[in-house]
């Protein structure tokens, strides 16, 4: 919550592939409040919420962030089996492109200034980590929080030597102090800013600080977030996020229109934004009329006043990042006999890519085989001490006390390979 005189923070939950809500409601706040992100105490976020606190603290462009997104949605969407195609790498293609997005010096500008929440392997307790020595290590830290055990892969990726996984398994909305936070999630729950549904039922659920309302459009968000949707409805969550981050400041107060946008550290291309209705020339098709046609049939009841209060720049950044970069040969690929031969085939199909994807992955995996093995076999000794002590209770009572005292060494070298 919000409060002036105690101080605030911002903490984004762990959503996937619905980090575009993100996008829309930080922009609302640099341009209506500014100071709720330039005076906020500290960032918290978990999976997709640290990629993008990292990504704003870091002064990425508006469509930069964008499209970094819109390529993940693409490359998810460009297989059949969508995520769980052998062929689609999450943390390659994030690690991509948060090495070409990010500067140098990106754990000089976040270091003190955004904790990530991680949840370490060997015990399972959450970890918040802000300080940084480098950029592969703020890296690396994203790639644990954005890490789901077997929808990533099967090994864990390591945070200076230590194995983590994804927040959320431990704490997906990460907070010090819940009267001074202003939570966020594109999810309907108890947050500051989130959507709001009009409903009787209050029934909701918490799981690992995850405020969920028990409705259908929440089991919609929740498929969205593991497979992604098309990038018309990413571009509607995004701008969404802006409507909700506008209603939360009208309801407390502290929306001011007339405040210039935070100053970032990188200056932001200028897009030409065509009036609503209206085709720009040199674009082809009408891709803001495609966009605003579809939150017609989406915001339900439609008020034409959301033209308005929109952000002429967002609205830009998403026609932008919607935009097909493959062209023709995307259209054909995309089309629909194509994609009905492309199903009909795959059981032919789907052999061989998954074999290829085997041996590339084992290729890779090579240089660390040797400590992920023994990472393996720790793991497995573990398992199996634990499951022989539920079993035979009195067993380790038996025990020496100085084999009771006595722990492994746990090796948490290596890096994810597969």
């Amino acid at each position: 919550m919000y409060d002036p005189e105690r101080g605030w923070s911002l903490s984004f939950s762990g959503c996937g592939f619905l980090g575009f809500y993100y996008v829309g409601a930080t922009r609302c706040l640099s341009e209506r409040a500014p100071h709720l992100l330039r005076d906020a105490r500290m960032f918290f976020g978990c999976s997709a919420g640290a990629l993008h606190g990292v990504t704003f603290l870091a002064g990425v462009p508006i469509d930069r962030t964008l499209q970094l997104l819109m390529d993940l949605v693409r490359e998810a969407r460009g297989r059949n089996m969508s995520t769980l195609h052998p062929n689609f790498n999450l943390c390659k293609h994030l690690r991509q492109g948060l090495e070409e997005v990010l500067p140098d010096n990106v754990h000089q500008i976040i270091s003190g200034k955004i904790c990530i929440s991680l949840t370490r392997v060997s015990d399972g307790e959450n970890v918040l980590v802000s300080d940084f020595q480098s950029k592969e290590e703020v890296v690396d830290a994203l790639l644990c929080s954005c890490f789901i055990p077997f929808f990533c892969g099967l090994i864990p990726p390591t945070f200076r030597g230590v194995r983590y996984v994804d927040g959320g398994a431990s704490n997906n909305l990460p907070v010090l102090d819940s009267q001074t936070t202003i939570t966020v999630s594109p999810y309907y729950g108890e947050y500051d800013i989130c959507p709001k549904v009009k409903s009787t039922n209050f029934l909701h659920v918490n799981i690992t600080n995850l405020s969920l309302r028990l409705c259908l459009e929440n089991l919609y968000l929740l498929s969205k977030a593991f497979f992604p949707p098309d990038v018309k409805v990413m571009g509607e969550i995004c701008l969404r996020g802006y409507l909700d981050a506008l209603r939360f400041l009208e309801e407390n107060g502290i929306c001011s229109g007339s405040q210039p946008c935070l100053p970032f550290p990188k200056e932001e291309p200028e897009l030409e934004v065509s009036a609503p209705g209206r085709e720009d020339p040199g674009s082809g098709p009408a891709e803001g009329d495609e966009l605003l046609d579809h939150l017609r049939l989406s915001f339900l009841p439609w008020d034409e006043r959301i033209l308005d209060v929109l952000s002429p720049r967002l609205t830009a950044a998403v026609k932008k990042a919607m935009k097909d970069p493959g062209g023709f040969l995307s259209k054909v690929r995309n089309s629909l006999p194509v994609r009905i031969l492309s199903y009909a085939m795959l059981p032919c199909t789907l052999p061989v890519e998954s074999a290829i994807a085997t041996v590339h992955r084992l290729m890779v995996w090579l240089p660390h085989m040797p400590d992920d093995i023994q990472w393996l076999q720790w793991l497995t000794s573990q398992v199996y001490a634990r499951v022989t002590t539920c079993l035979h209770p009195t067993s380790r009572s038996r025990m020496p006390a100085s084999s009771q005292r006595a722990s492994p060494r746990t090796p948490e070298g290596g890096s994810a390979g597969l």
